[in-house]
């Protein structure tokens, strides 16, 4: 099926010298304490020694991120040129690749260049340059009514030999990145749960894949009564919605986001300081959405069943009430100790759902913990799951995405943290520790030993709280770019 595809960016590519490109700003990166190639050795023979000169002279030491700008005066054809520091050589990535890319757009942006040109060089292929390029873009700012003009660039030109369909693919999947992220910057009264419903649909029709949408009514009857028992605690409509892609293959990957559209913490209810960012508890459910989107375009021979329970959690008058116990879809009870443990209990429902849908993988995403970010920071995402050989294809996965997971152990002892003197499981444990684990050994209990299954914790890595180098502060998109390399993985084992 062709489904046309209109990209914010014209990216072309060129094999002219450097010296001979024009554009606002031409890039090229490089390691600290290395001698200039060759090709950067002619472009600096054309600027008379200005690029040497500035790294003899200490303006520029390669440090990773630093941008150092050389006007050229008119003896090349860009009008600027930036020396961009890619660090150390040993210390070199995938994610860093994709980064110093996006260093040097953000800086572009700033002195107002419409086209960049770059040059990677045998260092950075062209899917972490377009990729880094397309994320730095993202502007956050979606309801300022008074801002000074946000610039954008219009053109990018690699300079090199770069497969057209490397091109598409880079594009797609960044600019689907950034999809994500303006559906969890928009605020809660904006984007409910109904409106990402809408947005469900709107994939569904447009990718002809198949969705099938519950109320809280249906899904109370159709037994999901973990998901039903958290929405009843919001007077906004909660829906449970389930998305598939069919592409006749035998394989069918599972994936199901968190989506709490607002937290309060319900009953439990949260500190007051920074809740309103707790619009992003739908980062999980977004990701999904984006990555079926990605699907939708790049068609893999791969099945897709996507699951969104999607809902609030307020403190409303039929609100979940510490102590009540709720029963799955699988038929396993839950005793509720702490309403702000929500999230774990819809995905009870979704990981058991996606299971009846006969996936043979299975791969949940969510903002669970606050422990994950004093584990780990803003820096990784928690991973943990069985059996081992999956979450090793995840992690590949993920190191060739540029996104960090770290995995984390669920040994048989964990599973005495979620013990429950009335029901099968308690949502949190008693005490406080291994917080991060609680909540996998408590998702673990909805998904037979015999699929394949991986717990993604997005709390630390779906929100940045401060601008970076090479990206606007606030959401990330953690997650797609990885379950496409997922699923582009399982296609090749196919």
């Amino acid at each position: 099926m062709f489904v046309k595809i209109v990209f914010l960016m014209k990216i072309t590519t060129s094999l002219e010298k450097l010296d001979k490109v024009v554009s606002d700003v031409l890039v090229i990166f490089l390691f600290s304490n290395e001698k200039l190639s060759p090709e950067i050795s002619r472009l600096d023979k054309s600027l008379s020694g200005a690029i040497g000169e500035t790294i003899s002279l200490g303006d520029f030491k390669g440090k990773l991120y630093e941008t150092t700008s050389i006007y050229s005066h008119g003896k090349v054809g860009a009008v600027r040129v930036f020396l961009s520091g890619m660090g150390k050589r040993s210390e070199f990535e995938s994610r860093i690749g994709r980064n110093v890319a996006g260093a040097a757009t953000r800086r572009a942006i700033k002195i107002g260049a419409k086209s960049i040109a770059i040059f990677p060089g045998d260092e950075i292929n062209a899917e972490e340059l377009i990729e880094g390029v397309n994320l730095a873009i993202y502007d956050p700012g979606l309801y300022k009514t008074k801002k000074e003009e946000i610039n954008k660039i219009k053109e990018l030109k690699i300079l090199g030999r770069v497969d057209n369909q490397v091109i598409l693919h880079s594009q797609i999947v960044s600019e689907t990145t950034n999809w994500v992220r303006k559906l969890i910057s928009e605020p809660a009264n904006v984007m409910t749960p109904n409106n990402l419903v809408e947005e469900a649909k709107r994939l569904a029709s447009k990718y002809k894949m198949k969705i099938e949408v519950l109320n809280e009514k249906e899904a109370e009857k159709k037994g999901l009564g973990a998901f039903a028992g958290v929405a009843k605690g919001s007077e906004e409509p909660s829906y449970f919605v389930t998305v598939k892609y069919n592409s006749g293959s035998k394989k069918t990957l599972g994936v199901v986001g968190k989506g709490i559209t607002f937290d309060s913490g319900g009953i439990s209810i949260k500190p007051s300081e920074k809740m309103h960012e707790m619009k992003m508890d739908m980062s999980g459910a977004a990701a999904c959405l984006g990555f079926l989107k990605a699907v939708g375009q790049l068609r893999p021979k791969v099945n897709v069943v996507t699951i969104l329970p999607l809902t609030e959690n307020l403190p409303g008058g039929k609100a979940l009430k510490p102590g009540d116990v709720l029963k799955a879809y699988n038929g396993k009870t839950i005793e509720v100790i702490n309403t702000d443990a929500e999230g774990r209990v819809v995905l009870a429902d979704g990981l058991s759902y996606a299971v009846k849908q006969g996936v043979t993988h299975l791969v949940d995403l969510a903002t669970l913990t606050g422990a994950v970010v004093v584990a780990l920071g803003d820096q990784a995402s928690a991973v943990l799951g069985r059996p081992q050989s999956w979450l090793d294809v995840l992690k590949k996965s993920s190191y060739e995405a540029g996104e960090r997971l770290w995995q984390l152990p669920i040994y048989p002892e964990h599973k005495e943290l979620l013990k429950s003197d009335i029901a099968d499981v308690a949502n949190v444990p008693p005490v406080k520790g291994a917080g991060v684990i609680a909540g996998a050994v408590f998702l673990q209990e909805f998904v037979p030993n015999k699929i394949p299954w991986a717990h993604i914790d997005i709390a630390g890595t779906s929100w940045l709280n401060s601008d970076q180098p090479y990206m606007a502060k606030g959401p990330v998109g953690f997650g797609v770019r990885t379950l496409v390399k997922l699923i582009e993985s399982l296609e090749k084992e196919s």
